[in-house]
Parts: structure tokens; C-alpha cells; sequence
């Protein structure tokens, strides 16, 4: 499976923005669609993944304990886990800190375009899975990435390490806890041997909680099932 960037939606990246609506805003327009060609032409999508029997909350081999009542309402059911990593590549960032340097007020639309296009990769990718698993009798929940409910964002080092991410797909993480590549994503995903629709942990405890603007517009993730 080769991870692939296709069209990014141009109403996520204004939500990443805090757009409802574009309409009349030209420039605006022009920045997001210079974004997606940009960002299209400098990302090298890259991803790993590796297949892990549960025992409990803890993928054997993998040397994890996932954490949080989130994440096991989220596996419920399954017996074996997904750890995924995906990136967009260094030159995404280096296009993204050159256009800081030229316009900052450009270079937040951009980053946005970047978000949507590490997304957008993962739901190619996870699609791809899906249809792998599929093909022998087996069923993926959706995905559930560190610092989203209780899952702690401290389980980064780890989860890239039982990955071996930083030789296979060049992703690391900096002392901060941020993945690098910035335009990066780790995920856990269930497997199961029936159906199973994971869980969409609520806003309270989930770090984003002061920032998402999904939650501000009244639609947060927990409104919608996973799939």
C-alpha cells in the first residue's frame, strides 16, 4: 500500500481556519488554492504500520500501555490493534517556514492546506487498510491518535519507537513531544473479526478542548459515529 495525497476539501481548510464561509474573500480564496498546489508539490506522503495482538489495553510487542478510558471504549471488542505514522515530509515544513518568512497571514492558510493534506492522506491510507483487512474476514475501526480524549500525547516517543518510524518513514519527536515532521499523525485503530465502529470520545477531557474550533461551532467529533 503507497500512501497517496489526492484533493484536499477546501471547506476543511477554512474550518482549520475558523471560516464558516469564503464567500467574497478573493484573496483568501487565492491563498487556500495556491496552498493546495504548493503543499501537493512539495509533500513526499510516507507511512508505517504494523499489526499488534491485544492483551488488555496493551499492543504485545509493542511495548504500549494505552492509557485512557477513551481509547478501551474505543477497542471494545477488538483483538489486535493498529499503530499507524504518517507524514507529509521535511520539505512541507521548509515550504511552510519560508512562507512565514515572506507572510505570516499567507503562511496560516497554507499551514492549513498542510493539515488538510496529512488528513487527507491518512483517509486514503486507512481506506486502503480497510480494504486489506476486509479481504480476510476482518473489520478496522476508525482512527484514535494521541492527545485526542484521555489518550496522552506522551505516548509519542513510544508509539514512533515501536513503529521503528525514525528509520522507516523519517518521523521523530522532538523533546516538546511534537512530531517531526509538524505534519504528521499517529493512530491506533481496532481490528476485529466483526463489524466495529470505534468510539468518538467526547470534548471534556480531550486536550484540543480551549482550541477546536469544531467543538466552538457546535460540532464536535463526538457528533459524528466513526466508521
Amino acid at each position: 500500500m503507497q500512501p497517496r495525497l489526492t484533493q484536499t476539501d477546501r471547506a476543511e481548510i477554512l474550518r482549520y481556519l475558523g471560516c464558516r464561509s469564503a464567500q467574497g474573500q478573493d484573496e483568501l480564496l487565492a491563498w487556500v488554492a495556491e496552498g493546495q498546489a504548493a503543499v501537493a508539490a512539495a509533500a513526499a506522503p510516507r507511512a508505517c504500520w504494523r499489526v499488534f495482538p491485544l492483551e488488555g489495553m496493551a499492543p504485545v510487542g509493542s511495548g504500549l500501555t494505552l492509557a485512557g478510558e477513551d481509547i478501551r471504549r474505543h477497542l471494545d471488542g477488538c483483538d489486535r490493534a493498529v499503530l499507524l505514522a504518517v507524514t507529509l515530509g521535511r520539505a512541507v515544513d521548509e515550504l511552510l517556514l519560508r512562507a512565514e518568512v515572506r507572510d505570516m497571514a499567507r503562511a496560516l492558510v497554507w499551514d492549513s492546506c498542510a493539515s488538510a493534506a496529512v488528513e487527507n492522506v491518512c483517509d486514503n491510507f486507512e481506506t486502503d487498510l480497510r480494504a486489506h483487512f476486509r479481504a480476510q474476514g476482518a473489520y478496522l475501526t476508525g482512527r484514535f491518535s494521541p492527545g485526542y480524549g484521555d489518550l496522552p500525547l506522551s505516548l509519542q516517543p513510544a508509539f514512533c519507537a515501536a513503529l521503528d518510524a525514525e528509520r522507516r518513514i523519517g518521523l521523530t519527536v522532538s523533546r516538546s513531544g511534537l512530531l517531526l515532521p509538524r505534519k504528521s499523525v499517529t493512530a491506533v485503530l481496532g481490528l476485529a473479526a466483526t463489524p466495529k465502529t470505534g468510539y468518538r470520545a467526547g470534548c471534556a477531557h480531550c486536550l484540543l478542548y480551549d482550541t477546536c474550533q469544531r467543538r466552538k461551532e457546535g460540532n464536535p467529533c463526538g457528533a459524528e459515529p466513526a466508521t
